[in-house]
């Protein structure tokens, strides 16, 4: 929306997020040249489909565009389930604009980059893709003014979300290619003055000094430990107290650059530790060891950052001694948090095809069964086991989360944590507290 506002135009965010009825979001898109529909995951396509059908009942004369993730990958069956006008490729910061401007001034979408249609004849087109933008301190803060914060926070969001990256230049076999054909390869990073900036804007925005963040970046820890520095000091000078966490892998981490992170606000690093078994880690084309795993756990339990393992468990190949591998690991690490997840085959990615091709998918028709979180809250899996049983997996899956629930109830530290904040939110503390007990018990754990 950013890019849009700068250029002259007069975006409209619309979030349905709170609404009961699609109706309420009538007046909000009635009159508008252009709908854009964002489509973050094949799991949300229905929904998207849903929307872009009702909104197209009340701007029929619009221009409809569906963008994302999952749009950057599947075009065309975007194109196809939405009834879009045109897919947006990749980074879109650049071709909104253009389309806006194009179709404003009547000129030919089919000149514009990072674009796709269907035809007369129903077949896909598919304009070049434009270079990415490699100066990203170039593309301006996102419009946050527009969103309803306030809501967010009553129905349970903790923290405002930022990137200080884009790209991922590892070759995991689950997150591999898609991630290049939304970001390009390679990783580009901006500088940590930009981003203390956005931070300062982000808080003068909700009017206070002290805010949580979660950087969604894939490894915000690409960055060296320059950057860290120079970001701990801008937020010192700002006067801005941040408490924020991360996702990161734990090859990209050293003793020194974890110390900065704590010393810059950082309270938990979240580990894509995946597996015990190296076996399992090289079939993944992770290029990690549970040794680099351990030191990363140190290092972090060294200087009071929360370390939370996330697991994946039930790929096909994996054997009970695989799983018992990662068991044992998790006693070496002593994470303060868990979270277990099943392999999961999602299109677009190297796992998929070789799921596919091995005889292993189990359903390409059920879109909800390749979102991992609902996997893992509905104890579902979407890939056959030649060497166990779903239920095997499941009983490991429980068994982890146990082992989950004790640390949490034996850590000092996780004691205290829980204390400070059952004085400060007393009803998320009861929440947790009611999910660490679920999970003693076997049962499922959010």
């Amino acid at each position: 929306m950013s890019a849009l506002r700068n250029a002259g135009h007069e975006p409209v965010y619309v979030d349905y997020s709170f609404c009961e009825r699609l109706d309420e979001l009538d007046s909000m898109v009635a009159g508008c040249g252009i709908v854009g529909v964002a489509i973050s995951a094949a799991a949300k396509l229905e929904r998207a489909a849903l929307v872009s059908r009702h909104l197209r009942s009340v701007a029929p004369g619009a221009c409809f565009v569906a963008g994302g993730a999952y749009p950057s990958i599947f075009p065309e069956n975007s194109i196809t389930e939405t009834g879009s006008d045109y897919a947006m490729l990749g980074e879109a910061e650049e071709a909104i604009v253009e389309l806006a401007d194009t179709l404003g001034s009547g000129g030919d979408p089919a000149t514009i980059r990072n674009l796709a249609w269907l035809d007369e004849q129903g077949g896909l087109v598919e304009t070049p893709r434009r270079p990415v933008i490699r100066d990203l301190d170039s593309i301006p803060f996102p419009a946050r003014d527009v969103v309803d914060y306030d809501s967010y926070l009553r129905e349970g969001m903790a923290e405002y979300g930022m990137v200080t990256s884009r790209g991922c230049p590892f070759h995991c076999i689950y997150c591999k290619p898609s991630t290049d054909l939304i970001f390009g390869g390679g990783i580009r990073r901006r500088s940590a003055g930009n981003v203390v900036e956005e931070a300062a804007g982000l808080a003068d925005l909700r009017g206070s000094d002290s805010i949580r963040v979660f950087f969604k970046d894939d490894t915000i820890t690409m960055h060296p430990v320059g950057w860290f520095e120079l970001f701990r000091d801008g937020l010192r000078d700002r006067g801005i107290r941040l408490e924020w966490h991360c996702n990161s892998r734990v090859d990209t981490v050293t003793e020194e650059k974890v110390r900065v992170m704590a010393e810059s606000g950082c309270h938990c690093i979240s580990f894509g530790v995946e597996s015990g078994s190296q076996r399992i880690l090289d079939f993944y084309r992770k290029g990690t060891t549970p040794g680099q795993a351990v030191r990363a756990f140190d290092w972090c339990h060294d200087y009071g950052i929360e370390a939370t393992a996330n697991l994946m468990i039930g790929l096909p190949i994996e054997t009970e001694e695989d799983i018992e591998a990662t068991y044992e690991l998790l006693k070496r690490l002593r994470p303060d948090d868990i979270i277990v997840y099943f392999s999961t085959a999602i299109p677009g990615r190297h796992i998929h095809t070789w799921a596919r091709d091995s005889g292993y998918l189990a359903s390409e028709d059920n879109p909800e069964l390749f979102d991992p979180a609902r996997n893992r809250a509905h104890e579902v899996m979407n890939m056959r086991l030649p060497y166990l049983t779903t239920e095997d997996v499941i009983s490991w899956k429980h068994r982890i989360e146990r082992y989950r629930a004790w640390r949490k109830m034996t850590s000092i530290d996780n004691i205290q944590r829980w204390a400070s904040e059952l004085l400060q939110n007393p009803l998320g503390a009861a929440r947790k507290a009611g999910r660490v007990l679920r999970g003693l018990g076997g049962g499922r754990a959010d």
